[in-house]
């Protein structure tokens, strides 16, 4: 009997009910004496914010909205993600955020968020296209995916597969198509390669070379880097290699066979390398004439600039990261693809 009332309609539409009033009360009381909206963006790493940044640098124009930053992750904190890009003011603990209220909630991570506990609208910016780890439907975590208001779709084909799957409706408001707005500067004009390559130290009289694996246990980066970037760095180009944030996370660093958090710098500076530290790859992309990855999102970002791009063969990470046949497929097809160290830097060459 007990079970039934628990479970009965009746009394999941009263309970409804109240949670709805309270909250309706709380918006009316919060909204108070407030002229702007508040809005929450929480960073799982400097890379979140490399993706929200084109975004937030044009809603910053509006004066009605008001901006709000937190982090809840164990490996980047608020100063290192927020701090080094410039923002100081609103920067605010996890567990502060957790209690307040806002009007809007931005997040980049569906595994890396703050559960607020007051009623917000909640929107989800997709930090990659590379289709990893289930990322293109990801079924498993449907009710964190159904948790959000809206799910603003880099590309047509993730929405159609999140349509697929039953994630969002399909003439629904949830699922919205708005392009990767992390990589319009690689095509609007807005980047000056002269300049880059200014604050890089780079020869502009070589070509450029950009070695960015994704990161990943079995990525090429843990598997032939420390060899690579040496042989690379012999070559008559310049040679910049930008890790993935992840590449230095604490947590990550028992399953890697190198600190990379260490061990980067001192490959470079050996080899008068330019390890690259910017959160935001396009920068280092726009200047390069080449690109070297194994199977990341900047691979597809790279093509946008229609320039080379060298694929080192990773069969491990392809199986480990779950990447569907398609994607590996539409990155390797504008590719070249190696297979060692050897090819690889035969490739650049060529």
């Amino acid at each position: 009997m007990l079970n039934n009332l628990l479970h009965d309609t009746v009394c999941r539409r009263a309970r409804a009910a109240i949670v709805n009033a309270a909250h309706s009360a709380d918006e009316f009381v919060s909204g108070l004496g407030r002229s702007r909206r508040r809005i929450l963006f929480e960073a799982a790493s400097p890379l979140s914010l490399a993706v929200f940044r084109p975004v937030l640098q044009r809603l910053q124009r509006d004066p009605r909205l008001e901006f709000w930053f937190t982090t809840s992750d164990r490996s980047w904190d608020a100063e290192r993600i927020f701090g080094a890009a410039g923002i100081s003011e609103r920067v605010i603990s996890a567990s502060r955020a957790r209690w307040m209220k806002f009007d809007g909630y931005v997040n980049t991570d569906f595994w890396n968020m703050t559960w607020l506990r007051r009623r917000v609208r909640r929107v989800h910016l997709f930090h990659g296209v590379a289709g990893k780890y289930g990322l293109d439907a990801p079924v498993r975590i449907a009710p964190v995916v159904g948790s959000f208001d809206r799910l603003l779709f880099p590309n047509a084909d993730r929405l159609r597969r999140y349509r697929q799957a039953g994630l969002v409706d399909e003439n629904g408001a949830r699922g919205q198509l708005i392009g990767y707005p992390k990589v319009d500067c690689l095509v609007d004009g807005s980047l000056n390669r002269a300049a880059i390559q200014e604050s890089l130290g780079l020869d502009p009289g070589v070509p450029t070379v950009l070695y960015a694996p994704t990161w990943s246990p079995q990525s090429s980066l843990n598997t032939i880097g420390s060899r690579l970037i040496p042989s690379l760095a012999r070559l008559n180009v310049n040679v910049i290699v930008k890790l993935h944030d992840r590449s230095y996370d604490r947590r990550s660093q028992s399953a890697s066979p190198v600190d990379w958090g260490h061990h980067l710098d001192a490959i470079c500076r050996s080899w008068h390398v330019h390890a690259a530290h910017g959160s935001d790859v396009s920068p280092y992309l726009f200047v390069s004439d080449a690109l070297i990855t194994d199977h990341s999102s900047v691979g597809f970002e790279f093509a946008l600039l229609d320039r080379p791009i060298i694929v080192i063969d990773t069969p491990a990470l392809i199986q480990k990261a779950r990447v569907g046949a398609d994607k590996v497929h539409a990155l390797r097809s504008a590719s070249t693809v190696v297979h060692d160290i050897d090819s690889a830097t035969r490739a650049v060459v060529q």
